[in-house]
């Protein structure tokens, strides 16, 4: 009788008013957006990330969602029962399952109808807390009513109320009928699932910006919590820029062409002013009457943004009777990527004046793919840069110095050249191993150093070292039983032999062999556990929102102590990527094919979403024939490699701009199927952010004015 009381309550709801108002839905316990335990029909905004960590009697679990598209929201958890053995015989711990939700509303609320959405949970893999649901919700001025019907984990009837009146500033107050079965729960025995009976929880939660709190009275016995962030990746930062150095703006006495020629000391007077600006490899040719300046940075994250400070530069110290100025954009690996001509300079003055469009600039611009001659000629250009007064500047690199919060590291030592050589210390750095029958959760601290030397055109010599401080990786001590080479499962024994360690040790050649196709040849230490030799080559079209490319690589393995020598296993890896953007919705789907690191031949399939943040957050799935039968893999049903990858571009976070960015990727870390080899460049991943090739909220203007 109970139980239908309840749902009269919910269903009365519907009846109060027919006035709407804004949903301020937060997430379950679980992650998905809805009241305590129950989804609602509510989905996340488009772009929103959450990450959360909740308490919920008997289990603890850290929980992420993200508004993939407007209506569709995705989730991932990652659950511990409490009083449980997960794995006998390791050091798993307590029984964690790993989970992913999903959640489509097919109907948008409207002034009558309710918002209805069809959700399933832990629809992956073991689906230890699978359950599929249909709700609808429906918002009554500040109360949100909510009433569905689930099967599986969710059995039966469920729903609750959330009552945000605007008085409270921020609180909202729940009530939730919860419908999970929780007495046939696995482990409910020695969880003490077994005594919860599912019914009335009651919530209140607070949000201020960014953060949220949840706390509940769950099912009449326990207390619980629900804290979490979340995160509007739909902004285009998170912080403004405070601290961007301003534009180039010293005024001084120009010469003309015929001056220009005759003294070289002006030549070396623009590269010095560009190098200031922190523009490295500067090249100044002077054709005719035309200026052709090539260039890299290593900060600014907006080519055009780039480009337009370098036309600025020359506009005051160039000649002042050239026609045109042309101006060539290089990446950090010495690729030409795109030439900007602008042959009208007195429109191209006028627009920094601010006294005429983007769309009046067009017409003396012609924008386009660099030409490998363009490249060639300016590679050929030796010029000694001169300081502002005209003496040979003595220093070509910059003294050793300790810098604070950049590009994401706390406090790193570093020396740069005026080429594409540096050299940085960061004395902490940390990697996070999650999720593996080995450990649930496995740290390793360590100080690195890097050194990269430009060497001539394209030609780079790469190292990295690294010294260990606190770890606990090489506590694992239980041995792999994979039938595969063992070509990741033995990480372990990398982490535990040596404390001094030459993570890579290569030179790489970058080319560009004609219009759009480029190449990388490397040779040396790739990685911690791989060296050998090989190289890729990609193409991008003219026109069309696609790549291609290629690697082939002749691997063998490192061997696990703190020497460069090599362990017996030989490997060639060989692998194609079609590569497909839809910039218009930030949409990458990749599909890579051919033989991978343990000789396993198969396809894997990747997506990824780019939102005007600049962060990417994609999945992986791999499916080869090697026939991984390790837990949770079976002889009829091996394990196929997946996971989660997260990409973040450092300058969103900080008060300067930065091309630095923080990679992640969430998957297990002992397995041997369907692995890659490190690459020591990839060249669509070089390639990929200054063309913009997945975004359609820049262009190849996007703040050339700043």
């Amino acid at each position: 009788m109970g139980y239908v009381n309840n749902l009269l309550v919910i269903c009365l709801a519907f009846t109060l008013l027919i006035s709407m108002a804004e949903v301020l839905a937060g997430p379950t316990v679980m992650g998905q957006t809805g009241l305590i335990a129950m989804p609602s029909a509510r989905v996340d905004d488009d772009g929103s990330l959450r990450f959360g960590l909740s308490d919920y009697n008997p289990y603890t679990t850290f929980w992420s969602s993200l508004g993939l598209f407007p209506r569709l929201e995705l989730g991932a958890r990652y659950t511990a029962v409490d009083d449980t053995v997960g794995i006998p015989g390791t050091n798993f711990g307590t029984f964690k399952d790993k989970a992913f939700d999903i959640k489509l509303m097919l109907i948008k609320e409207g002034a009558y109808l309710p918002a209805l959405s069809i959700g399933s949970q832990d629809f992956l893999g073991t689906r230890v807390f699978d359950a599929d649901y249909v709700v609808m919700s429906k918002a009554f001025g500040p109360l949100d009513a909510s009433v569905g019907y689930g099967r599986g984990r969710i059995d039966g009837y469920f729903g609750g109320l959330e009552y945000q009146p605007e008085w409270a500033n921020g609180f909202g107050f729940i009530y939730e009928y919860d419908a999970i079965d929780y007495p046939n729960e696995r482990f409910a025995d020695t969880s003490g699932a077994i005594d919860n009976q599912g019914g009335s929880s009651y919530g209140v939660n607070y949000k201020i910006g960014w953060l949220g709190l949840n706390a509940v009275y769950q099912r009449g016995r326990d207390l619980g919590v629900n804290a979490y962030i979340a995160i509007p990746l739909m902004a285009r930062e998170f912080i403004p820029k405070l601290d961007e150095p301003p534009v180039f703006n010293e005024v001084s006495k120009r010469s003309t062409v015929a001056q220009w020629f005759a003294d070289s000391e002006n030549n070396a007077k623009l590269v010095s002013a560009l190098e200031m600006q922190g523009f490295k490899n500067v090249q100044i040719l002077l054709v005719s009457d035309q200026l052709d300046i090539g260039f890299a940075h290593p900060k600014i994250s907006l080519m055009a943004r780039a480009v337009g400070r370098v036309a600025r530069t020359a506009l005051l110290l160039g000649p002042t009777d050239i026609s045109s100025i042309q101006i060539t954009y290089f990446t950090l690996t010495d690729l030409a990527l795109v030439t900007y001509q602008f042959t009208d300079l007195t429109q191209l003055d006028a627009f920094f004046a601010g006294k005429v469009t983007y769309g009046e600039l067009l017409a003396g611009l012609t924008v386009s793919y660099a030409e490998p001659a363009t490249a060639q000629r300016l590679a050929e250009v030796v010029i000694e840069p001169k300081n502002s007064v005209g003496k040979a500047d003595p220093k070509k690199s910059t003294q050793f110095q300790w810098v604070p919060n950049e590009d994401g590291q706390a406090i790193s030592l570093k020396k740069e050249e005026t080429s594409l050589g540096n050299f940085r210390i960061t004395p902490i750095n940390a990697g996070i191993y999650f999720n593996d029958a080995n450990g649930a959760f496995r740290y390793e601290t360590f100080a690195l150093a890097r050194y990269s030397r430009y060497l001539r055109r394209g030609l780079f010599f790469k190292s990295g070292v690294r010294v260990r401080l606190f770890e606990d990786i090489s506590k694992v001590v239980d041995k792999s039983n994979s039938n595969l080479p063992h070509v990741r499962t033995d990480i372990a024994d990398y982490k535990r032999d040596a404390d001094f360690k030459v993570d890579s040790l290569l030179v790489n050649q970058f080319m560009q062999l004609r219009p759009r196709v480029y190449a990388r040849a490397s040779v040396g230490y790739y990685e911690e556990m791989f060296g050998g030799a090989g190289g890729q080559v990609l193409y991008l079209p003219k026109q069309g929102a696609w790549a291609v490319d290629f690697s082939l690589d002749f691997l063998r393995q490192r061997k696990t102590n703190e020497g460069l020598g090599f362990r017996p296993y030989t490997t060639t890896t060989a692998i194609a990527a079609f590569h497909y953007q839809i910039p218009k919705h930030g949409l990458t789907f990749t599909v890579r094919g051919g033989r991978f690191l343990a000789k396993d031949v198969g396809l894997r399939y990747e997506f990824q979403r780019r939102f005007r943040s600049g962060v990417r957050i994609g999945v992986w799935y791999t499916v080869t024939d090697g026939n991984d039968i390790t837990k949770p893999g079976s002889p009829g049903d091996p394990y196929r490699d997946k996971g989660i990858m997260l990409s973040i571009p450092l300058g969103s976070m900080l008060t300067r701009d930065t091309r630095a960015t923080a990679r992640f990727a969430i998957s297990p870390w002992t397995r041997d199927v369907g692995q890659a080899v490190k690459s020591p460049g990839d060249l669509y991943n070089i390639l990929e952010d200054p063309l913009l090739l997945d975004s359609s909220e820049h262009h190849l203007l996007s703040e050339f004015h700043y």
